[in-house]
């Protein structure tokens, strides 16, 4: 699992590339933990994500779960059409405030700066 880090306007954007799935899933949650400060905005790019599984559903409630823990925030971005449709099916969705650019979930972040 390979993740891309970068900062837009004080939030940390991860990019996830190409598989979350049983092969990278503890890697997703042991990098994004170590990235993710306590009270931190996150916002994860899933453009590239073109599979997800099981595992990786997990990672992603597990994730949620710790930034619940830390008074941390995780949104997701750029979800594509076909990662959507698991998100529905298993309802990983109701977790997440899904936004479909990275600039507008950034923007959600600043609002909730005050």
């Amino acid at each position: 699992m390979e993740m891309r880090f970068e900062y837009i306007d004080g939030v940390l954007v991860a990019h996830v590339q190409m598989f979350l799935d049983n092969a990278g899933a503890e890697n997703f949650k042991y990098v994004l933990n170590e990235r993710m400060k306590e009270g931190e905005k996150v916002i994860l790019d899933l453009e590239k994500l073109i599979n997800i599984d099981s595992y990786g559903l997990d990672a992603l409630l597990a994730m949620a779960q710790k930034a619940l823990e830390n008074n941390s925030v995780i949104k997701l971005a750029r979800v594509s059409a076909d990662m959507q449709i698991v998100l529905d099916i298993t309802k990983v969705y109701r977790v997440f405030d899904i936004y479909p650019t990275i600039e507008e979930a950034v923007a959600s972040c600043q609002e909730t700066k005050a």
